[in-house]
C-alpha cells in the first residue's frame, strides 16, 4: 500500500544558529538591565561601557581594513598587519592604556569564589562584554547564587577607582569574596611570565 503524501512540506532544518556575537546582541542589554534594577550604580555602568567600547576598539584593529585585498593592477595585495593599538582613536588608547590595561592586569589575578576555578575579569568578559546572564554563569563556575553580580559590581568599581570616577573603595561582602593570586607562588618564574604574557594578550592588557 503506498505512503500517504504529506499535506504540508516538512520546514528546512536549520544548519546552524546565530554566531555568538549575534546572539548576544539579540538578548536584552544586560547593563541596561542591572542599571534599571538598582543594581549598578551610575560609575559601575560607565565602566561597564567603557570596557565594551576597549573590546569592541580591539576586535575592529585585529583584521585587516577591505581595501587591503582590493586588487591593484590585476593583482592583490596582501593585507599588512598592523598593530591594533595604532588603529585606536586617541581616546581609545588613552582609555586602554591608563585604565584598562592596569585594571585588566589587577583582575586578571582576582580569583572569584566558586567550584570551578575562574578569575574577575573572566566575569565581566562573560556578562559584560558577552551579555551573558548572571544564573547562567554561575552555572558555568558553580558560583553561589547571588555571588556573580557582587563580583561584577566589586570589578566595575575598581575599575571606576583606578578611573578617579570615585574615591572609596568597594565594600567586600562575604557574597563578593575573592583571592588575589601571584602566578609565580604557583610555577616557576620562567613560566609565571609566559602566563602574564599570554594573559595578557588575551585580555588586551
Amino acid at each position: 500500500m503506498a505512503r500517504k503524501a504529506r499535506s504540508e512540506p516538512r520546514p528546512a532544518r536549520e544548519e546552524s544558529g546565530p554566531t555568538r556575537e549575534t546572539a548576544a546582541k539579540l538578548r536584552r542589554d544586560l547593563v541596561r538591565r542591572l542599571a534599571q534594577e538598582g543594581r549598578l550604580g551610575r560609575e559601575q555602568v560607565r565602566a561597564a561601557l567603557e570596557v565594551r567600547r576597549v573590546w569592541e576598539a580591539f576586535g575592529r584593529g585585529l583584521f585587516p581594513a577591505t581595501s587591503a585585498f582590493s586588487p591593484v593592477g590585476g593583482r592583490k595585495r596582501r593585507a599588512a598587519f598592523v598593530d591594533p593599538v595604532e588603529r585606536l582613536t586617541r581616546a581609545e588608547e588613552a582609555a586602554w592604556r591608563l585604565r584598562y590595561r592596569p585594571w585588566a592586569r589587577e583582575m586578571a589575578v582576582t580569583v572569584a569564589a566558586g567550584a570551578i576555578r575562574t578569575t574577575r575579569l573572566q566575569l565581566i568578559l562573560d556578562i559584560v562584554v558577552d551579555n551573558h546572564g548572571l544564573r547562567e554563569v554561575e552555572g558555568w563556575y558553580r558560583m553561589r547564587h547571588g555571588s556573580a553580580i557582587e563580583h561584577i559590581r566589586a570589578a566595575l568599581h575598581r575599575y571606576a577607582e583606578i578611573a578617579g570616577w570615585v574615591d572609596k573603595p568597594y565594600p567586600e561582602t562575604r557574597m563578593s569574596a575573592a583571592i588575589r593570586v601571584n602566578p609565580e607562588n604557583r610555577m616557576g618564574k620562567e613560566e609565571a611570565e609566559d602566563e602574564d604574557e599570554n594573559e595578557e594578550f588575551s585580555s588586551f592588557g
